[in-house]
């Protein structure tokens, strides 16, 4: 139950990211920012939900799965595990680059189109991370532990 727990919780954190996205299409759509104080809030949920979400899979997910591949000798899985990890290094370091570049109205106001540019593209990188995640990792994650 533990198991599925952290994965099912993994998971709604992605619904959420999603759906935190899906909030700012009207910007990302209009290439205009109407109203700074409310896509301020939002980017401020997604990087609480981001500082969580990345937390557990650092901590808990990629190494119990290194651990579990470890213990099948499933060895070919490492690698691609380590491509993963490295990634979303990458990934989030862009990520809270960006968010603390606009971490206030006035950031944003200041440079709408190169907010509005951050966000398509961090957007295009989270989506199809999770994408991957959930098809790959997450998968064989609930193989694992027969969930």
């Amino acid at each position: 139950m533990e198991h599925e727990k952290f994965i099912k919780g993994l998971e709604k954190e992605h619904a959420m990211i999603e759906k935190a996205f899906k909030k700012l299409e009207p910007i990302i759509e209009n290439k205009d920012i109407r109203d700074t104080a409310y896509v301020l809030k939002i980017i401020e949920q997604l990087k609480t939900i981001l500082i969580n979400h990345l937390r557990d899979e650092d901590n808990k997910f990629y190494p119990a799965m290194r651990q579990k591949a470890i213990e099948l000798k499933q060895d070919a899985l490492l690698p691609a595990l380590d491509i993963f990890i490295d990634g979303m290094k990458d990934i989030s370091k862009n990520i809270f680059d960006f968010l603390s570049r606009y971490e206030n109205e006035k950031a944003i106001t200041a440079d709408e189109t190169g907010f509005i540019n951050g966000i398509i593209a961090i957007r295009a990188a989270l989506m199809k991370r999770i994408s991957t995640e959930e098809k790959t990792l997450y998968y064989i994650y609930k193989a694992y532990h027969n969930l």
